[in-house]
Order: C-alpha cells, then structure tokens, then sequence
C-alpha cells in the first residue's frame, strides 16, 4: 500500500485519489483531519477519509514494537549487569528459635557460581547454598531477639554473563516476650501473669486468678495452674478467644513441670490424680500430658508408651522446631516421643540425668556418673561431652550446670562463702559464663539479695535470673511455694549487661 502526501488510500472507498482536487477543496479536507483529531468538529464541516484511525494504528504498532525493543534492552542491560535481588523470605519468629533457620534470597536469575562468600551482621556463623535462581543463607545457631540482621553474599555471578553483583538484604528478628507471675493471693488479691517486650517494656496483665501456681506460654496463648479451694488444681488458658477459658482435669490432682514449646502451639505438663475418699484409685501418676492450644476446646491428652499407658516420667523437654518431647521414664529410661500420637515412642538408652536440649537444636544433653554424653536426635548418635572446668576460687561451691553448645560453653551457679564482716561467713550466689577463653561472671546477688531460680532464653542469649530480698516471707502456696515481692531480672549473656527488670517470677524458659 502507498500513501500520498496527504494521506488518502490509493484503494478507494471514500473517492479516488486521481480526481483533480483544488486547492480550496485541499484546504477544507487538511482542516477537517486536523478538527477530528481536537474533537471540535462542526456538524457542517465536511468530512474526509479515516486517515486518523490508519495513522492511529501505524502509531500504536510503532510504539509497541519501540516499547518492547526498550524491554528487551532493559532485560539484557539487567543480565548484563549480573544478578539482582527481586523477592526474599524469611520466618523472623523461628530464625530466634532454631538453629538451621534460613533466610531465602530470590534474583532474577540462575547462579552460575559464588566467587565470594556470606557475610552477616552483626557477625554470625553462616552458611551458603545456591538453588538455581535462589541463594539460601542458613545460620549456625539462633539469632538475638529484636536485632536489626544484614545478610550479604558478594561475588554472584549468573548464568548470562560474567560480571558479578553483591546481594544484600536486611530485616528485624522477632521480640521474645517475658512473662512473670506475680502472687498477689497473700496480700488478697488475685496473682496475676503479666507480658512485657522490648518495644513495650511496661508489663501488662494476661490472666488473673486467684492462687496461680505456675504457667508457661505457647505462642500468644498463656495456660496457667490454678490451685482450688481442696489444693487440686485446674487450668486457665488466655489467648484463645476473648475470654479465659477454665480447663479440667481427668481426675482431681495436681500439676507440675508445666512447659511450652517455641516453635508450635503445645503445652505439656505432668500430673498425678489424688486419691478422694469414697472414690477409686486415682490413675494418674506423674503421667506426662500435652495439650494442643491452636484452637477453642482445648483437652489434655496423655502421652502414651510402646504398650498403649500413660507415660510415668520424672522429667521431659520439647524438641525445638517439632512436636517431639524427650521423656526420662521413672526407671532412667528415655525416649522421643511424638506430642501428636503419630509415631510410637523411640528409645535413647539410660541415663542418670536430662540435662537438656542445647538452645534451638536437636541435640540433646544427658548425663551420667562416670560421664556426660550428647546425642544428636537426628541420627540417634552419641558423642562424649566435656566440659571446660571453671576458673573458681576454693571457697566457692558449684552448682546447677545449664549448657549452651557443643563445645561445651555452658552457665555455671556458684555458691561463694565470703566474711560478713563481722565475724561470722555471708553467702553470695554468682552465675558464671565459661568457656575455652575463661570464667566470666554475669550475675552477682547483691547484699540483701537472695537468688531463688535462673533459666536461659530458648535461644541461648538471655537468662532471667529470679530473686528476693533476704528475710522475705513464704507465700504458703501447697505446691511450688516460694516467697512474696520476687524479682525477675534479664541479663545478656554476652556481656552481663542487665535488658530487662520485672515484678514476679516464675519464668517459663525455666519450663
């Protein structure tokens, strides 16, 4: 097709361009176009061919094919200039709960090779795994609570051409919450167990009771311990619906070793029912119990052996990351057992002690006489576990051992007699970091203090350490009685330095 200077078809239809046309004609026809495309047009005007609609077409087929042209030099000015980072995902709760968490690093395209390396800050020990399209960055050990984290790996190189990129990305770890009791009933009022966090560091209220015996957390569902009227006790659960929710038990019995999980919405608990008069044997004993919090009507469940009964044990932990709880049966026995009921209980051996579970790990801390052994719950391997000695004077006494990884760095009670000055010997508690550099002290009771409980964080970096005055009085509660006024402080264990103070005590890491 071939289009003269003033933009008539040659191919008829609305007249043939070879009629002589004057220049009067020529004028109107010229003003015509132009007033169509205004959207001026006069009823009277005359009206030529649709010159305006050919053009039109001609425009939009030349703008689509100068658009795409640009979108492709984009996209190889893109390839061109190596990879970029377009999406990432990370789960900023469990990256503080468990080791091996990841954070996933989406670019626009595959990965050739890494030339450089992982960095994190502040500085933590990395790992680096290219997935086609993905770079997957896999931490150590978990991460701080509330931390500002940088993630960059340098030296990226796709697929398309040689020339590298840095790939950086950051994001905020979760806060972890504290929770404390605080057993008012001696003074009248209700006990209450209250939450603070960094961003909101004045405590408030989750649940009032009357007699709150202990409590432990799951997510942002709190499940306490209430002691009734005949000291049997019975459960309150906040978090699920409005109200709080009061919980019963198989039988009338009591309660003890309440724990969460910090990775899925379980609770468990020990219980053994009391005998009442004129009933039958209780059927409880020191059975261990789970209770699934993640919705309404929340039941206890007992957790069931190889031979289809209740589980009698002297203690128990929840494995970080999944559903499964270490048992230590009353005989020293242990096992794994699924919190669920889907996999029947898997043996570990015997042994003396449950230390434990190193923080957001499946290794497991156990102890004998004549040793201490870590076994990987993973494999079912065992290695032996030494520890460093601590640096103490002679008049110091050890204590409670809470152990922090594989190489032995663990958090040392100790017991320090020193001279009252007056003749006779005082007492002072000291809770020890130690490790292959040294003995550093982290927590001192001052005079007038005395310590009651200490416990780490889920992720190793924390310990809230529970305290009372010298002299302070019993609170007379039936189980776990200890003293009014507690004190919960939260210390770092990094470097002593003191996070958080909060009226109570009780803290659920101790769970």
């Amino acid at each position: 097709m071939s289009t003269d200077p003033d933009g008539w078809d040659d191919g008829g239809g609305w007249g043939d361009p070879r009629e002589p046309v004057d220049r009067r004609e020529r004028d109107v026809l010229r003003a015509t176009r132009r007033t169509r495309g205004s959207g001026t047009m006069s009823p009277d005007t005359p009206t030529g061919p649709p010159t305006d609609v050919r053009r039109f077409r001609i425009g939009l087929v030349a703008t689509i094919g100068v658009l795409a042209a640009a979108s492709a030099a984009l996209g190889f000015a893109s390839l061109a200039q190596g990879p970029k980072l377009v999406d990432a995902a990370v789960d900023v709760q469990r990256v503080t709960a468990v080791a091996g968490s990841r954070v996933v690093l989406q670019l626009n395209q595959r990965v050739d090779r890494v030339d450089g390396e992982v960095h994190i800050s502040p500085d933590e020990p990395a790992s680096l795994t290219v997935d086609g399209d993905r770079l997957v960055v896999e931490f150590a050990r978990p991460l701080a609570y509330d931390e500002d984290v940088t993630v960059t790996v340098d030296g990226v190189v796709g697929v398309a051409q040689p020339a590298p990129s840095t790939i950086s990305y950051a994001f905020t770890t979760a806060d972890e919450p504290i929770y404390t009791l605080v057993r008012r009933s001696p003074s009248g009022e209700p006990d209450v167990i209250q939450r603070s966090t960094t961003t909101e560091p004045e405590p408030t209220e989750v649940l009032d009771a009357p007699r709150l015996q202990s409590f432990a957390h799951a997510g942002d569902v709190v499940v306490a311990v209430a002691v009734e009227d005949d000291d049997t006790n019975s459960l309150r659960v906040a978090g699920i619906g409005d109200d709080v929710q009061t919980v019963g038990l198989p039988e009338p019995g009591v309660v003890r070793d309440i724990g969460g999980s910090t990775t899925h919405p379980l609770i468990a608990f020990t219980f053994t029912g009391r005998a009442v008069p004129g009933a039958s044997e209780p059927t409880y004993r020191n059975a261990l119990f789970t209770l699934d919090v993640s919705g309404q009507n929340a039941a206890p469940e007992p957790v069931l052996g190889a031979d289809g009964a209740p589980l009698e044990v002297s203690s128990w932990i929840f494995v970080p990351g999944t559903t499964s709880l270490v048992v230590r049966d009353v005989d020293g026995a242990l096992f794994v057992v699924d919190a669920l009921g889907l996999a029947p209980p898997a043996p570990l051996g015997a042994h003396s002690e449950l230390r434990g579970i190193l923080p957001g790990t499946t290794t497991l801390v156990v102890a004998d006489p004549d040793r201490g052994t870590l076994i990987d719950l993973a494999t079912g391997e065992g290695s032996d576990n030494v520890l460093p000695r601590a640096e103490l004077p002679d008049e110091a006494y050890p204590g409670k051992v809470r152990q922090l990884d594989a190489d032995g760095t663990h958090v040392l009670e100790v017991l320090l007699t020193v001279d009252d000055g007056a003749g006779g010997v005082a007492a002072r508690s000291l809770l020890a970091r130690v490790d292959a550099a040294g003995t550093a002290v982290r927590y001192a009771t001052g005079d007038g203090s005395r310590l009651l409980d200490w416990c780490v964080s889920p992720n190793g970096r924390l310990m809230s350490v529970e305290t009372a005055a010298v002299g302070s009085l019993a609170d007379g509660y039936p189980h776990d009685p200890s003293l009014v006024d507690r004190l919960t402080t939260v210390v770092d264990l990094a470097d002593g330095r003191v996070v958080r103070v909060q009226n109570g005590g009780s803290s659920d890491w101790c769970g």
